[in-house]
C-alpha cells in the first residue's frame, strides 16, 4: 500500500518538490527512527517552515538586477547588511537547529546548509567588494554561487538516492531560487519562484 505525500524540498531554498511514501518503514536500529519519516519531515515541513528569512533575503539581493530597480550600491550594500544577511543569519541558525536521529537524513540536511550557507558568503563577499571597492570580491562571491550550486546538486543526488533506497516517489520537479552573480550581473540567472 502506498500512501502519497506532497513535498516541498526547498532550495536558495530553495528547493521544492513533492514527495510520496513508499510501503518500506526502515527504522534505524538504534533510534527507532522511520528514515522515510524523517526524509518526509525535512520535505515537507522543517525546510518549508524556515524558508521566509532565506526568501527575503534572496529578494533583497536580486532586487538590484531588476530592471527597472534604481538603487545605487550604497543604498543595496546597506540593506544587504542590515536586512539581507540578518535574515541569512537566522535562516542558518533555524537550519543548523534541526536535527535528525537517522545519519542518512542528518547528512541530506547537512549538505543543504552548506548550499544555503555558500549562498550567504556571496551576499557577504559583494558587501566586501562594495565596501573595499574591490571587484576580485565580486569573483569570490561568483564562487561562493558555484559552490552553492554544487551543494545542491549534491543535495538534491543524495535525496534521490534515498528516495529509491527507502520506496519514496519523488512527484513534480526541482525547483531554485538563486542569487545572481553580481561579477556579471546577468539577472536573468535567477529561476522565477
Amino acid at each position: 500500500m502506498k500512501k502519497r505525500i506532497l513535498a516541498l524540498v526547498l532550495a536558495t531554498a530553495m528547493i521544492f518538490s513533492v514527495v510520496g511514501c513508499g510501503k518500506k518503514k526502515d527504522k534505524d536500529e538504534a533510534t527507532g527512527a522511520s528514515v522515510q519519516e524523517e526524509i518526509v519531515k525535512l520535505v515537507n515541513e522543517d525546510l518549508p517552515g524556515i524558508a521566509a528569512d532565506r526568501d527575503n533575503a534572496v529578494s533583497i539581493y536580486n532586487d538590484y538586477f531588476k530592471d527597472s530597480s534604481s538603487q545605487d550600491s550604497e543604498s543595496w550594500k546597506t540593506k544587504l547588511e542590515s536586512e539581507a544577511l540578518t535574515s541569512y543569519d537566522t535562516y542558518l541558525a533555524n537550519l543548523d537547529a534541526l536535527t535528525y536521529e537517522n545519519a542518512e537524513v542528518q547528512n541530506l540536511k547537512d549538505l543543504f546548509a552548506k548550499s544555503a550557507s555558500s549562498q550567504r558568503d556571496a551576499i557577504q563577499c559583494v558587501v566586501d567588494a562594495i565596501n573595499n571597492l574591490d571587484s576580485a570580491k565580486l569573483g569570490e562571491a561568483s564562487q561562493c554561487i558555484d559552490d552553492s550550486e554544487t551543494y545542491l546538486k549534491m543535495y538534491e543526488d543524495e535525496l534521490k538516492r534515498l528516495c529509491e533506497t527507502y520506496n519514496i516517489e519523488i512527484i513534480g520537479e526541482f525547483q531554485s531560487s538563486k542569487l545572481v552573480d553580481a561579477s556579471t550581473g546577468d539577472a536573468s540567472a535567477t529561476d522565477p519562484e
